[in-house]
């Protein structure tokens, strides 16, 4: 039986994810140039610029080793700050090098367990490419967001300028995969990450559907020529 990369299980996504925790941190900053946490900053000032940081309630989805919530705790102050994640070894992670005051729940981002608008800002990064339902998981994002609160989505995406596709789709299709395979030991889920990061669905596409969800105000911001995308939706005040 032959795996689908571009919509594995569920079951794949924690296993592969599980496999690679040890690795994870290392390889993101190999893989990207030492670009990642610069993305997560230009990500956390675009929505300080947008005054999105109200200090409330955070919640990042898909918290994974914790670096993209980081950035938030150590830019601000919040009286809430939650991750969710369904990798045990990666919440593990997450634990060691984020504040003891941050509340870590195991589950399905298919399901959020947290009550009808709960947090003023939810973050996720690098984890849309791991999304079964796209409608479902929105949904939800919608639900325990307050009004006036918003979400701010960080993936990885493809350029379009033609000079940037030249090295760009190399690179994702064939040193991608080998040096994550090589480092990690696990080479399904680096060719996983080649083939979502390739067939995954533009930016606007994503924009659609949170509108379709309810969310206003949807915007998008580039990075690294298009290589990453940060898109944005509101939550209406009423």
């Amino acid at each position: 039986m032959t795996t689908s990369y571009t919509a594995p299980s569920r079951h794949f996504i924690r296993k592969a994810f599980d496999s690679i925790s040890s690795r994870y941190d290392l390889l993101n900053r190999i893989l990207s140039f030492n670009a990642a946490d610069r993305w997560r900053r230009q990500a956390r000032d675009v929505l300080d610029g947008m005054q999105l940081l109200s200090g409330g309630a955070i919640l990042d989805i898909g918290v994974g080793t914790g670096d993209f919530l980081k950035e938030f705790l150590t830019s601000g102050s919040w009286k809430v700050a939650a991750g969710l994640d369904f990798s045990s070894a990666m919440l593990e992670r997450a634990r060691g090098k984020l504040p003891p005051a941050v509340n870590f729940v195991s589950a399905d981002f298919h399901d959020l367990p947290f009550r009808d608008a709960g947090f003023d800002l939810v973050i996720s990064g690098f984890t849309l490419r791991s999304v079964q339902n796209m409608q479902q998981f929105l949904r939800g994002i919608y639900r325990i967001v307050r009004p006036e609160g918003a979400v701010a989505l960080l993936d990885l995406t493809r350029p379009v300028n033609f000079w940037h596709k030249v090295f760009f789709f190399p690179y994702l299709k064939f040193c991608l995969p080998l040096i994550g395979g090589l480092v990690s030991g696990d080479f399904a889920a680096y060719r996983f990450l080649s083939e979502s990061v390739g067939n995954f669905q533009a930016p606007s596409a994503t924009v659609t559907l949170m509108k379709e969800a309810g969310f206003k105000e949807c915007s998008t911001k580039s990075f690294s020529f298009g290589a990453v995308t940060l898109i944005i939706g509101r939550k209406d005040g009423t």
